[in-house]
């Protein structure tokens, strides 16, 4: 069984570009290990095709080469971040019906391959600048909640749940900038990914 995780730098997490093998020290690499030590007698392979900085845009542009080429059975799909923050840090605007276009046949993609699709929510904390990032990623989030209801086998709501353990735990426990996490934040991703991969994967 092939899973493959496709997203920006929350899935990259420092992979070498240059081994496809290497999944990055972030959740993807938390995940494979933990779920190697609950199937041990599965044969499962795990492919991390993270890029940072990808917007929807860009998954697109390499969703044939980097997912639909490696035939998967498990696409683990964690973006759309990146369409929020370039508004700040490039001055460039994705509208709701850009990301919901791509982001529409990004899936598209990956369903044509026959793989089971578990969409990750994309998430930002409130630390620092990344709170201005809210309204619009409430938009976006609301986007991917609707293709996910009618496309994905699960929706994992990380951003309801970071933000409902931040009520009373630090940001800075889960994330280092509000959006990228800290492997606490990471090992959060992994285990509540597994709970929703683990009756497909048994």
């Amino acid at each position: 069984m092939k899973i493959l995780f496709f997203g920006d730098s929350i899935t990259h997490s420092g992979r070498n570009l240059l081994d496809p093998a290497d999944l990055g020290t972030g959740y993807v690499r938390i995940a494979a290990g933990k779920l190697r030590l609950l199937y041990p007698d599965k044969q499962l392979e795990f492919v991390n095709r993270g890029v940072g900085g990808d917007r929807t845009a860009e998954l697109l542009a390499r969703v044939q080469e980097d997912v639909v080429a490696e035939q998967p059975d498990i696409v683990v799909l964690l973006a759309g971040i990146n369409d929020v923050w370039c508004r700040f840090s490039l001055g460039q605007e994705v509208t709701p019906d850009e990301f919901r276009d791509h982001y529409e046949k990004i899936v598209a993609a990956i369903k044509s391959t026959g793989a089971k699709l578990f969409v990750i929510e994309p998430f930002a904390l409130k630390m620092g600048d990344k709170q201005r990032f809210r309204p619009f990623l409430n938009t976006f989030n609301e986007i991917i909640r609707d293709i996910a209801a009618r496309e994905a086998e699960a929706f994992v709501p990380m951003d309801e749940i970071f933000n409902g353990l931040t009520v009373d735990i630090d940001p800075s426990q889960f994330t280092t900038d509000g959006v990228h996490p800290t492997h606490r934040g990471c090992r959060y991703i992994a285990d509540c990914l597994i709970k929703a991969l683990k009756k497909y994967i048994a």
